[in-house]
C-alpha cells in the first residue's frame, strides 16, 4: 500500500496537477485513503512544528483547545484526529493542513476577545478545509513537493518542502468558493453545537471596522488571503442556516 507521499512522487506531472482530490493520487478505497492523508499531514505537522514557535501554555491556549475539541466531537466526519495549536506568530494567522492539524495565532485570538462562539469561527473554518479536502488538494498539486518526494522519504521530503516554498503556499489564498463555503461550514458546525450562529457575522464585522485603523497592517495577511469582508458578510447573512438545516459533515 503506498502512502500519499509515495503516490504524489510517483505520479509527476499532469496527473498531479490535474487531481480532484486524494483518491486520484491514492490507490484503493476511502478508508486508505484517509489514512494515507492522516500520515502526510503527520509529516507535515512535524515540520511545521520545526518552524514555529507555539505560544506557551495558558488559560487563552487551553480555551482554543477546549473549543476546538467541541466542534471536533459534534461533527459527522469521525476518522479525521483534530489537533489545535496556538503559535506565537505576531500578526492574526490560521492555517489548516491535512489529516485534522489546525494552527491559529495568538493575535487571532485576540481579535476574538475571549468570545467562545467566535473563536469557534475561525477554528471551525480552518476545519472546514481540512474535512472539505481543499487543504490537501491545494499542497497535492505544487510541482515541487512532487519533485522532493521523488527524491527523498517522505518525511525529509516535506520538510525540505516547507523549507523552501512551503509556507509560501501554505498562506495563498483558497479559491473564493473554497472559502465561503468555509465560513458557512463553520456557522453551520457552531450552530449544531449549541452555539450562536451568528458569531461569524460579529467578528467578520469587528474586522471590517478595525481596516480603517493604524493597525490594519497587523491584518493584511488575514486580509489578503480571504475574499473582501463585506462579501464574506453578505454571503453569511445569506445564507445563515436555520437549526434543521445545518448539517456540516
Amino acid at each position: 500500500m503506498k502512502t500519499l507521499s509515495e503516490a504524489i512522487g510517483y505520479r509527476l506531472g499532469k496527473a498531479a496537477s490535474k487531481a480532484r482530490n486524494i483518491l486520484d493520487l491514492v490507490g484503493g478505497g476511502e478508508e486508505e485513503s484517509l489514512a494515507a492523508e492522516i500520515r502526510f499531514g503527520r509529516d507535515l505537522a512535524a515540520a511545521m512544528l520545526d518552524r514555529v514557535q507555539l505560544a506557551g501554555e495558558n488559560r487563552v491556549t487551553r480555551f482554543a483547545t477546549e473549543i476546538g475539541n467541541w466542534l471536533a466531537g459534534n461533527l459527522t466526519e469521525k476518522r479525521i484526529p483534530f489537533t489545535f495549536r496556538v503559535t506565537a506568530e505576531r500578526a492574526p494567522h490560521a492555517v489548516a493542513l491535512p489529516g485534522g492539524h489546525v494552527f491559529v495565532s495568538a493575535p487571532m485570538l485576540d481579535l476574538c476577545q475571549g468570545q467562545r462562539d467566535e473563536i469557534a469561527f475561525v477554528l471551525g473554518h480552518e476545519m472546514a478545509h481540512i474535512v472539505r479536502r481543499h487543504a490537501l488538494d491545494r499542497i497535492v498539486r505544487d510541482s515541487v513537493l512532487s519533485l522532493l518526494l521523488r527524491q527523498l522519504s517522505g518525511p525529509r521530503a516535506v520538510s525540505a518542502w516547507l523549507a523552501r516554498v512551503g509556507r509560501q503556499t501554505l498562506s495563498r489564498a483558497y479559491s473564493r468558493e473554497n472559502e465561503l463555503e468555509a465560513d458557512a461550514f463553520a456557522v453551520s458546525l457552531i450552530q449544531i453545537c449549541g452555539g450562536d450562529a451568528a458569531a461569524g457575522e460579529r467578528l467578520l464585522e469587528k474586522l471590517d471596522q478595525r481596516v480603517s485603523h493604524p493597525d490594519v497592517a497587523l491584518l493584511g495577511e488575514y486580509l489578503a488571503t480571504h475574499p473582501p469582508l463585506p462579501e464574506r458578510l453578505a454571503h453569511l447573512r445569506a445564507t445563515r442556516p436555520s437549526r434543521r438545516t445545518a448539517s456540516p459533515k
